[in-house]
């Protein structure tokens, strides 16, 4: 389950070549979440060992990802804040974040947590979805869209069915056979009564 490093680099050239900001930094990157830090404002508390011996407020590099279960690699995406309120908020805890910050799109775990390899068309899945967006159906679409379902299956069925059977003219009891030309015939006649 190991991922080749030239796999993750090549997979980085290529975000970083076809998805740009104008500063030139990638939209997306993929990263190892053990490596990755960031710069954050709060409180933070010293140990020796298992011995709590104070705690303090700080601003420092702290672990991006420190509430994942096991190392993995993620798929992070630029992110800008909108807004100067919401700005000077996050800017308050993450420090660096006022051009920007990564954030994570998808981790590659299972179910489980358990890591996965870095798979180039699962980020290419992933991407494609978040470039074309698909909204949720409410109910009353879902259930249009289900008998419209119904009825094309109802047709396919009825015409399958109807392969190879025999003419309507032929299922009732009154029913007589007519040829092609005794209809191309009925539309031209003109209905004249001539007596003997």
């Amino acid at each position: 389950m190991i991922t080749d490093l030239l796999l993750v680099d090549r997979l980085n050239k290529d975000l970083a070549r076809e998805y740009v900001v104008l500063d030139g930094r990638p939209i997306y990157r993929i990263v190892w979440s053990e490596d990755q830090l960031e710069i954050r404002r709060g409180m933070t508390r010293e140990y020796y060992g298992s011995i709590f011996i104070r705690e303090y407020f700080s601003v420092g590099p702290r672990k991006k990802y420190w509430y994942f279960q096991n190392p993995c690699w993620v798929l992070e995406k630029l992110t800008f804040i909108q807004g100067q309120a919401a700005l000077k908020e996050i800017i308050t805890e993450l420090v660096e974040c006022a051009n920007g910050t990564y954030e994570p799109i998808f981790p590659f775990v299972d179910k489980n947590f358990v890591p996965l390899p870095v798979s180039p068309l699962v980020v290419d899945i992933v991407l494609w979805k978040l470039h074309n967006p698909t909204t949720p159906l409410s109910p009353s679409q879902l259930d249009d869209l289900r008998v419209r379902m119904e009825e094309k299956e109802v047709a396919y069925f009825e015409e399958e069915l109807g392969k190879g059977e025999r003419s309507p003219l032929f299922v009732y009891g009154s029913s007589v056979a007519v040829s092609t030309n005794q209809l191309g015939f009925s539309k031209t006649y003109k209905k004249e009564y001539i007596e003997k």
